[in-house]
């Protein structure tokens, strides 16, 4: 996330204290003192300037901070009608992965192109399924991303390549890129998104120690732990427990996991999801373990409509403080220049470029955030520049910036 615009207020007012559940005995070291033991000393953590930094991430982006580092226009893109574009994302049941395509989509359609969603249930062979479609069916490209190593299936990028097929991608490291040989890749500051998690989470606590939880699938090791340092640094006291839920079991064994996980931690007063698909069985394991007023989660990356509408109303708006990720449909657009510039023969964007602006959505900002769309307008014409295309205005304009609406609250 580059520097933004401060909100003109917090967006934490009160900050109250999060108090910890009695339920039994930790199994856990804890943090804090005892009755007997001496008070614990004063905060020493700069909480103005934590909260400075959370203010940032949760500001609406510019396109004009990322543009410069997206390069010149795509060259000759009229020769891009007609080319086949299959998009396979790592798991369409997540919203987050089905809009991102949805917006892939879209602006392929735009310049004239025949793109193909692949439908995917989380699972490897669903990728290796459409590599071989668009292989057997004479595709020009393809663009996998979104919860998905794509070391995972090296082979059949190679087969690909090997058929002249461009592979792109969104969300792989550096050192998966180069490991999967595909030709280029758009990433996410997963290191930022983690360091604004725990500057929010050590700030609801008043800088003083606690007991987390963390959710990981050892999908992205780069995403899902780098928050662990992060929090080991601010916080050097407070404490944390990882529970591993692979993506395949998030709808079936995530929800006793988070409850079993709770049950037996119960001072905790933090979780960090890595991913915000995980959040409505988190939620939901939370109420079963009767901790909905004890328990704040953190992190979330990459949210989707449905998580964020869950943030906004009910039980979720009181326990999810952030859902941290990149818009959609900026980074189907992203994606979209990125695969362009490799089918044309021209330089991709750098790697350290090819990234779109995350936005932390709070319970403070996530109604604005539903209503709108979040991320402004001004990267739809942006990016349609890029490609040759005349710019939008007025409702057609927002329908390319929401996905015709599908981004925003229903009235």
């Amino acid at each position: 996330m580059q520097p933004r615009t401060l909100f003109r207020r917090s967006i934490f007012p009160g900050l109250g204290v999060l108090a910890a559940s009695g339920l039994a005995a930790a199994t856990l070291a804890t943090a804090g003192a005892s009755a007997s033991a001496p008070p614990t000393p004063k905060s020493t953590v700069n909480l103005a300037a934590l909260a400075a930094a959370v203010n940032k991430a949760a500001a609406q982006p510019s396109f004009t901070t990322y543009a410069a580092g997206y390069g010149a226009n795509v060259k000759n893109p009229a020769k891009l009608k007609g080319m086949k574009l299959m998009i396979a994302v790592g798991d369409s049941q997540l919203a987050a992965c089905a809009e991102i395509a949805q917006a892939d989509a879209a602006l392929a359609k735009a310049v004239g192109m025949v793109p193909t969603v692949f439908s995917t249930t989380g699972k490897i062979s669903d990728l290796v399924t459409a590599t071989s479609n668009a292989i057997s069916q004479g595709y020009n490209a393809i663009d996998f991303g979104c919860d998905f190593n794509p070391v995972q299936i090296a082979p059949s990028i190679a087969q690909a390549k090997a058929h002249h097929i461009a592979v792109v991608s969104y969300g792989a490291t550096p050192s998966e890129t180069v490991a999967s040989g595909e030709d280029a890749n758009t990433v996410d500051p997963w290191a930022l998104d983690s360091q604004i998690a725990v500057d929010q989470a050590v700030l609801q606590h008043h800088g003083k120690p606690f007991d987390a939880i963390g959710i990981v699938s050892n999908v992205n090791p780069l995403l899902e732990t780098t928050y662990q340092p992060d929090l080991k640094k601010l916080c050097p006291k407070c404490t944390l427990t990882d529970i591993v839920v692979p993506v395949p079991n998030w709808f079936t064994t995530l929800q006793s996991s988070v409850t079993s996980a709770l049950l037996r931690n119960p001072k905790a007063t933090a979780i960090f999801p890595a991913y915000a698909g995980m959040l409505s069985p988190m939620v939901a394991g939370i109420q079963a373990a009767h901790r909905t007023s004890t328990i704040k989660t953190y992190l979330a990356f990459g949210g989707g409509t449905p998580e964020m509408q869950e943030q906004a109303a009910g039980v979720g708006h009181s326990i999810i403080q952030s859902i941290i990720g990149g818009y959609p449909v900026w980074t189907g657009y992203l994606l979209l220049v990125q695969t362009a510039k490799v089918l044309l023969h021209q330089a991709p964007i750098p790697e350290s470029k090819a990234v779109g602006p995350n936005r932390v959505a709070t319970p403070q900002n996530v109604a604005q955030i539903l209503k709108t769309g979040g991320w402004g307008t001004d990267f739809v014409n942006g990016f349609r520049g890029m490609l040759g295309l005349p710019a939008l205005k007025g409702s057609a304009l927002f329908k390319a910036a929401t996905l015709n609406g599908v981004m925003t609250a229903k009235p």
